[in-house]
């Protein structure tokens, strides 16, 4: 270089620096080559308290900290990747995002996503209540609204009817205690113990032959943590690391009986666990509240895991039906691994224990007081990781705040028919009440049964354990359901209208899946022949059949006979439950799934699809 281009070389930098140096000072921003932090996640702690958490950009080699900025204005300043805002107002709505900085403190990057959340309308909530109810009572359309039906309505009527039934069924007050219920949790959260969990809950470690993890049948990136199958499949998978279609074990009939329940919104059940709720609180009836958390002892099917679970885990854990429920998995012979070969399911448990010791002790301690690898330990990372899959935001409640742009009117008229009886009503909220949309409760109708447990395998209607009539499993959460098919303790409708269609007509339904072969329509099993369908539904439609005959004889299954309009109302208004962030690929979905790195052993399921597709 000449002289005369060093010295222009040098002014240049001199007058690059000076630039730099004003545009700082006027808060001008300069990008330097940093790129944005990524996946930043709001959540609600109170009503003054929202945490923010993000991922440092992909080159953070420069990045000394982070900016952050409520509604367009900063508020503050962090090295850390979480950040609290302990200056909010009950009852606000806020939007927040974040920048990155370096050294010099006057390169920003450009600022993240932006994410939205509401505060707690008050402090005074305990957050001791999940919104979910009895209620004795369904309204009539004709007494509140004036009509005899849903099609009777003018669109100017719609809001206005609405709103009579959202404040018949209480739910403005349901929905403020649900929120604060989460916040509860969200506070509670121990990102190590949930990270720890995580990592557990994708390991294939915990199963026998190191072939299956717990997210084989509960992924994240499928159906709100399921499998998108009707019966699941465990162990023995051909394709380990396969998930939701296209899993398979060589075998026409699953070996797994039931439909996998997904994660999401698990942590806000507050009875049981599991469709036939065989672990469950020990008290009657008459002293539970639904709805409301109590510290009465907790059962389940094994004496020693009830005993471990009293000595070790205070009433006062949010966790602790989680922590009882993920016991059981891993000695499920279809599922995880077979026990028979040890001296109780309590030794296979503490063996598997062992056998994570030599590889997981490190990251044990990061989240324990120890290295220690224990049954227990796994059990309540599992169920804190699984806690934190907390999903509630959707266009419903965000009608029930007061926004009727939220909801079209196909979805108005599908609540209408939703929280009304009668002949024009379609009655559903007499079962799925309150914003949990469940009572916690097993009730009928008859669903169709197929697969190894397809008969007698649900909770009956008497006393006698022999009795035919053992149809009944726990009602679902509506929360989401959109994402969840298929649908029923089968998994047995693939679709939301198949599934309202059903309620339309019970017996004709039962009947219509059976005769039609329905078992062929569903997509696990669409590559089978009608034979092998037969052999999937086994005994299964004897039984629902006889169940079936009985019911009409006494009377007790008056068909509906829904237009399809009106199927198509209820299904809109089923969709308007769903949480946008609970789909696969958001950001709080992505969070929740472990780098493609093995794991601590190796072990780690890294789910792909049937044609080898990471998902």
């Amino acid at each position: 270089m000449d002289r005369r281009s060093e010295h222009n070389h040098t002014r240049y930098l001199i007058k690059s620096s000076l630039l730099t140096f004003i545009l700082a000072l006027v808060g001008v921003n300069s990008y330097a080559d940093i790129d944005p932090p990524q996946q930043l996640i709001a959540h609600t702690l109170s009503a003054t308290e929202v945490r923010l958490s993000w991922q440092p950009p992909t080159n953070d080699s420069d990045v000394v900290g982070y900016r952050i900025f409520r509604d367009g204005a900063r508020i503050g300043r962090t090295r850390l990747t979480t950040y609290v805002d302990s200056s909010a107002e009950p009852g606000n709505q806020y939007s927040y995002y974040v920048t990155a900085f370096d050294r010099n403190k006057a390169n920003n990057s450009e600022a993240s996503n932006s994410d939205t959340v509401k505060t707690l309308i008050s402090a005074d909530n305990d957050g001791m209540r999940n919104g979910g109810v009895v209620r004795q009572g369904v309204p009539i359309l004709l007494d509140e609204c004036g009509v005899r039906s849903v099609h009777e309505l003018s669109t100017e009527d719609l809001d206005g009817c609405l709103d009579k039934f959202i404040d018949f069924t209480e739910l403005e007050s349901g929905l403020e205690d649900m929120r604060a219920f989460v916040a509860r949790l969200r506070k509670q959260e121990d990102p190590e113990l949930v990270d720890l969990g995580m990592r557990v809950f994708h390991s294939k470690s915990l199963s026998q032959n190191n072939d299956t993890a717990c997210s084989s049948c509960h992924n994240p990136a499928v159906s709100c943590g399921g499998d998108n199958l009707s019966l699941s499949i465990g162990i023995n998978a051909l394709s380990q690391d396969v998930i939701g279609l296209g899993r398979t074990d060589g075998n026409t009939v699953p070996s797994v009986g039931r439909n996998s329940q997904h994660i999401c919104n698990s942590a806000l059940w507050l009875e049981s666990m599991f469709w036939d709720k065989r672990i469950g609180l020990d008290a009657p009836n008459s002293e539970i509240i639904t709805g409301t958390v109590s510290t009465a002892d907790i059962r389940t099917p094994e004496r020693t895991v009830t005993e471990n679970i009293k000595a070790e885990i205070e009433n006062t854990d949010p966790h602790r039906l989680l922590i009882a429920q993920a016991h059981f998995p891993v000695t499920a012979s279809a599922e995880m691994g077979d026990p028979s070969g040890f001296e109780s399911e309590q030794a296979y448990r503490e063996n598997l224990a062992d056998k994570l010791q030599e590889n997981w002790g490190d990251s044990f301690a990061q989240a324990f007081d120890s290295d220690e690898v224990t049954m227990m330990r796994i059990a309540k990372s599992i169920a804190a990781y699984e806690a934190s899959f907390l999903f509630i935001d959707n266009p419903f409640f965000d009608y029930i705040d007061g926004n009727t742009e939220s909801l079209s009117e196909e979805a108005k008229r599908g609540a209408v028919l939703f929280y009304t009886a009668g002949n024009n009503g379609a009655g559903c909220s007499n079962c799925h009440d309150g914003v949990f949309f469940t009572p916690e409760k097993t009730r009928g109708p008859l669903y169709p049964q197929i697969g190894p447990n397809g008969v007698a395998d649900g909770n009956g209607n008497s006393d006698d354990p022999d009795t035919l009539d053992k149809n009944q499993f726990r009602m679902p959460s509506l929360l989401n359901v959109e994402l969840t098919a298929p649908y029923g303790d089968k998994g047995v409708f693939p679709t939301l209208e198949r599934v309202v269609q059903h309620y339309s007509n019970i017996p004709q339904s039962l009947q219509d899946f059976y005769n039609n072969n329905e078992t062929c329509d569903l997509p696990q099993f669409q590559h089978l022949t009608e034979s092998e369908c037969n052999e999937v539904v086994g005994g299964g439609a004897d039984y629902i059949l006889d169940l079936n005959a009985a019911q009409n004889a006494n009377g007790t299954a008056r068909p509906r006979d829904f237009t399809e309009d009106e199927i198509g109302y209820l299904t809109a208004f089923l969709r308007s439950l769903t949480d946008d962030s609970a789909r696969a690929g958001s950001n709080e979905i992505n969070v929740l799934i472990p780098p493609r790195d093995g794991g601590p052993d190796g072990l780690q399921l890294d789910a792909v699809d049937k044609d080898g597709n990471p998902i």
